[in-house]
């Protein structure tokens, strides 16, 4: 019997890690042989010191507490032969790494999934603390071969195995058609044709650059609109979440960038829906939009939000960085980061050629389609039996 805690966010409310967490879980095999047991969170992190709108729920009934050292022995005592660790912040690595040393003093193999191989925010002394937790592992995982070798840069010889497991999706058999419905649900009109980026609107995600390209797009062709929606990382829920922006530098950020959109969003055709978006609003923008982009300047891991795109059937334009090539129909889907003039080209050949545009949806589920859940859940199971 192969005996496995999965650590992560599971549930309802939606929080940072818990679709991926619900979706490797629920994929994972049901045989004999095989248990995996589910931790999740009761609190990652003080629910005040969180730079974005809702970023710091809590879970229901979860066992393991930013502040409870009392939860991190219960976790490392309770019987398994692998602990499957999903980290994602530098500051977790405070007790996470703490509860992995628990956790190997029992006899456990620890695995850890590393998100975000090269943080994007200001990590000071948490860099060291992540870079200690990441060392002590028996194995880690990342989602693409730029992030194993960015984790082999960082670690240095002291790198423990990495193993390359892709984020998963759930494609559907057709693209998800758009109802009149979901156009009234947005405020968007039916005959647009609209461009989507969607997620957390951070300065790595080449909102500038993608701005500056639209600047031509919206010159050039009369009935396209641009939809960016997302949370900015202000803080402005409150006093703690003011203090956790100016900690990682995500501050000045959010005020550059919502400056920046709200300077331009009339005149650009741009529609600005910022703040937290429901799953059923998520969805429906997907289905509205022609394709979506994501013009990174920057990444390590793999883009949930541009998962999801794919997986819908919304054709993704992506930059080349990290594992984003990982989900283009091919290479002209494909730009360079940071390249604004490159990436108004592609976007004018797509949007000027509707019918091959009309296909591109059942091309882009054709090429995502070896990154379904259950194949991703049964490497992970090889994984652990070979860790057991």
């Amino acid at each position: 019997m192969t005996r496995v805690q999965l650590v992560c966010q599971f549930g309802q409310p939606v929080r940072g890690l818990s679709p991926y967490g619900d979706a490797l879980f629920g994929s994972m095999p049901r045989e004999e042989g095989l248990q995996v047991d589910r931790v999740d969170f009761a609190s990652a992190y003080p629910s005040v010191l969180h730079p974005a709108e809702r970023g710091g729920a809590k879970g229901p009934g979860g066992a393991l507490h930013w502040a409870s050292p009392l939860s991190w022995n219960q976790v490392a005592r309770a019987p398994a032969d692998v602990i499957h660790i999903q980290h994602w912040a530098p500051p977790l690595s405070s007790y996470l790494w703490p509860l992995a040393a628990m956790a190997h003093r029992r006899g456990k193999k620890v695995l850890v999934t590393v998100h975000n191989p090269l943080p994007h925010e200001k990590s000071g002394m948490f860099r060291m603390l992540e870079d200690r937790l990441l060392r002590s592992a028996d194995a880690l995982v990342v989602h693409g071969e730029a992030a194993r070798e960015d984790v082999l840069r960082r670690l240095g010889r002291r790198t423990p195995p990495v193993h390359v497991v892709p984020h998963g999706l759930a494609p559907l058999r057709q693209p998800a058609p758009a109802s009149e419905q979901d156009y009234r649900r947005l405020g968007l009109s039916p005959s647009r044709r609209h461009v989507l980026l969607f997620g957390n609107l951070r300065g790595y995600k080449g909102l500038d650059v993608l701005l500056e390209a639209w600047s031509s797009v919206r010159s050039e062709l009369d009935d396209v609109v641009l939809v960016i929606a997302g949370r900015l990382w202000g803080g402005r829920q409150g006093i703690g979440g003011r203090l956790a922006a100016s900690l990682a530098g995500t501050g000045e950020e959010a005020a550059g960038i919502q400056a920046m959109l709200e300077g331009r969003a009339l005149r650009d055709r741009i529609v600005l829906l910022e703040g937290f978006q429901s799953d059923e609003d998520i969805d429906a923008l997907i289905r509205v939009s022609a394709l979506s982009v994501f013009p990174y300047r920057r990444l390590s891991g793999q883009s949930g939000a541009a998962c999801r795109a794919a997986a819908m059937g919304c054709p993704v334009l992506v930059s080349r960085v990290g594992a984003l090539p990982d989900l283009a129909i091919d290479d002209t889907w494909i730009v360079r980061p940071g390249d604004a003039d490159e990436l108004a080209r592609r976007l004018l050949e797509k949007l000027r050629a509707p019918d091959t545009l009309a296909v591109a949806g059942q091309l882009q589920l054709r090429a995502v389609s070896g990154y379904d859940w259950p194949t991703i859940a049964r490497m992970h199971l090889d994984l652990y039996r070979s860790l057991a």
